[in-house]
């Protein structure tokens, strides 16, 4: 309708409402323009805080994980160091699971959401980083299990003795061994659970930082001391 009306005013030479039309034309170009950038700012933003909040909900489910798997570990091996030093022989301490034994592939499932879209490059970065060895260390434990199920599982039923030496003085070293991949795991677990807590932090704070959590060994300006292990 707008463009006959310009035509119109064209044949009749009136300028005065040709330039009106024309200013129309622009206006309402310019507030759709408008209209669709602030339509795709505000999906921006609400899938920039749905994804920030599907990382902070993953982050703790694995810092109450990793608190768990830490008092189980520090009980297990204490309990049987215990009842080492009073003179009893028991089968070494072992930590088992329910589920998988490696955490969900969350980060890659975020990745596919366009994740580098709605967060800055230091955090990307520092989660990345964290999701990574989250995947290293679940792959430590598997190899911890693994030796479980084939060389302590098999002979429960056997006298405890069995997985000592001679002398009964010391596991067997290989079974010394697996203990100490357990503490191993036990430490490296305590270190993720600190480093979730400053990437909850980095998310919760709105704000960038020049560094990232590893880098700032785990302290963000502004971060409240760590938590102790519940």
């Amino acid at each position: 309708m707008i463009l006959r009306r310009i035509i119109e005013h064209v044949r009749k030479q009136e300028w005065t409402a040709i330039g009106i039309d024309f200013l129309i034309v622009v206006i309402g170009v310019f507030v759709a323009t408008q209209v669709s950038n602030w339509n795709e700012e505000r999906e921006a933003a609400i899938r920039r805080e749905q994804v920030i909040a599907l990382l902070i909900a993953d982050l703790r489910d694995g810092q109450g994980a990793q608190a768990a798997f830490e008092r189980n570990i520090d009980a297990g091996i204490a309990h049987w160091q215990e009842a080492f030093d009073a003179g009893t022989l028991t089968p070494p301490y072992f930590l088992r699971i329910d589920g998988s034994d490696t955490a969900p592939r969350t980060w890659e499932t975020l990745q596919r959401m366009g994740l580098d879209r709605t967060l800055d490059p230091v955090t990307l970065f520092d989660l990345g980083f964290y999701y990574s060895e989250l995947d290293g260390v679940g792959v430590k434990y598997i190899r911890y299990v693994t030796f479980v199920e084939n060389e302590v599982l098999p002979y429960l039923d056997r006298d405890p003795s069995f997985f000592y030496t001679a002398d009964r003085t010391a596991l067997k070293s290989e079974y010394a061994a697996n203990v100490e991949r357990l503490r191993d795991f036990g430490r490296e677990t305590t270190r993720l659970r600190i480093w979730s807590a400053c990437l909850v932090y980095r998310l919760e704070a709105r704000r960038t930082f020049e560094q990232s959590c590893r880098r700032a060994n785990y302290r963000l300006p502004g971060m409240p001391e760590p938590e102790a292990t519940p």
